[in-house]
């Protein structure tokens, strides 16, 4: 998309909305200047007219005006500026979802007048326009994106506007706390410097705690709404691989009797309390000479204290060995924020008579039962895991937002700037550094919500939404 196109252009633009290939509904979206009338020259009904009759939908017949031949049935809706998703004149025609209807209809349509739409060029018209702001028209892109029903959350909110609201109270606090610095720096008061000094600087901590909450919301649970990773460990034969397929839903990892099959780590995606949790298989840990399986035995001792949570899985018969207990102790000294779950596979065999010796060695670590193979064998397992991933955000994610790698730099700028300028006020420092760091921190502001970015950088978030939107 180029700059010409996003900003000089107001003409009309057309492109589907749904994906490409055979469906039951395709949509194809025509927004601009001569939408309506565009719309109208192709569609027939015995209805009144769709500008006639905006937001309403109306059935009708799609024709090539050229030979007046019909095309398809289908329904055909206006939406008239400003009340549409760009705020400029704008029309949706619904028909069957043939590549070969889809096909000609937009041949038609730029035929007459309309050109094909660039990626996100909707939604960039909706933001010139003044329908959102920068930071809503990614959460469409995050929305488009997301996998699961905390993501979709995350993302609407986002889209909805509470994370502009909250970026705006942070903006008219900073402004106010500029405009306060830049009138004693012009026109110094008869109060006290030390009194002035402290005044600013309990509202910049204020400003900071605004802030601090921003960040919250929106980069420490954005590591968890796009994955939770879960390593599945232990000796070889435990049974991991075919724990990972039970919990899976599907075999995906090949399982043997004999030791060291899984020879890399493997992935599989479930959903546990909202979340995407990404199920990583590895190689069973064990010495070994043979130069493949050793490499996997590495790589799965750098998933251990890479991961959130480690599901280290040791057979009912047998329960932790010296070798496991190893291990374990090993990953408490290399990670703290990793959770350790210790799985007693294979409890379908050996009954409860591994409950003592396990218990004995395990202090305060999770234990869950399983059994690859009996009806309900994961329940326990499934249960212990939820529990363990809702306690890695307690309570955090009915107000958080999912950004943008964008805007989580730009939130990082806001809050350096921010505490730079508190320390120049802590130590006394000229008023003018303070507010060359509060400048900067509204121009990070005006960078999230759009009202001040380059071209380049809306060209390249532009770029990355779909066709259609």
């Amino acid at each position: 998309m180029t700059t010409t196109c996003l900003y000089l252009r107001e003409d009309t633009i057309a492109a589907p909305s749904t994906p490409p290939g055979k469906g039951a509904v395709a949509v194809i979206r025509v927004s601009g200047p001569d939408a309506i009338a565009l719309c109208e020259r192709i569609f027939r009904s015995r209805g009144p007219r769709l500008s006639a009759q905006p937001r309403r939908m109306m059935y009708g017949t799609l024709i090539d005006p050229s030979t007046r031949e019909p095309v398809d049935n289908g329904l055909c809706v206006a939406f008239p500026a400003p009340r549409s998703y760009t705020g400029e004149n704008m029309a949706e025609i619904h028909t069957h979802g043939s590549e070969a209807v889809v096909r000609q209809l937009l041949e038609i349509l730029y035929r007459e007048g309309a050109r094909p739409a660039e990626p996100g060029e909707f939604t960039f018209r909706a933001v010139r326009n003044g329908k959102m702001d920068l930071a809503q028209a990614e959460g469409v892109a995050t929305l488009i994106e997301s996998r699961t029903r905390l993501a979709r959350a995350m993302s609407l909110r986002v889209l909805e506007g509470a994370f502009s609201r909250d970026l705006a109270r942070i903006k008219d606090a900073v402004v106010s706390a500029l405009v306060e610095i830049e009138t004693q720096i012009e026109f110094p008061g008869e109060a006290e410097d030390a009194a002035v000094g402290h005044q600013l600087r309990e509202r910049m901590q204020a400003i900071q705690a605004q802030a601090e909450v921003l960040r919250r919301r929106s980069v420490r649970e954005q590591r968890f709404a796009q994955g939770i990773v879960v390593v599945l460990a232990g000796r070889p034969n435990v049974g991991k691989s075919s724990l990972f397929n039970r919990l899976l839903g599907r075999e995906r990892a090949i399982v043997t009797p004999h030791p060291g099959t899984t020879r890399d780590s493997l992935e599989g995606t479930i959903e546990l309390q909202g979340r995407p949790v990404t199920l990583v298989d590895t190689a069973g840990l064990r010495e070994t000479r043979e130069e493949i399986e050793a490499i996997g035995v590495r790589r799965s001792r750098e998933l251990l204290s890479t991961s959130h949570i480690v599901l280290y899985i040791c057979e009912a018969a047998d329960g932790l060995l010296p070798e496991d207990r190893a291990v374990l102790e090993e990953l408490k000294t290399r990670s703290t924020e990793t959770r350790v779950v210790i799985v007693i596979n294979k409890c379908d065999i050996a009954g409860k008579a591994w409950m003592p010796p396990v218990l004995d060695s395990i202090n305060d670590t999770p234990v869950a039962r399983a059994s690859a193979v009996a009806e309900g064998g994961t329940d326990e397992l499934l249960s212990v895991l939820e529990r363990e991933v809702s306690r890695l955000l307690p309570g955090e994610a009915d107000s958080a937002y999912l950004v943008s790698a964008r805007q989580e730099n730009l939130l990082s700028t806001l809050m350096e700037r921010i505490a730079q300028a508190f320390l120049v006020l802590k130590n006394n420092s000229p008023l003018e550094l303070a507010a060359v760091d509060l400048r900067a921190a509204l121009q990070a502001i005006a960078e999230l919500d759009g009202a001040q970015t380059v071209p380049d950088i809306l060209e390249t978030i532009f770029s990355r939404f779909c066709i259609g939107k």
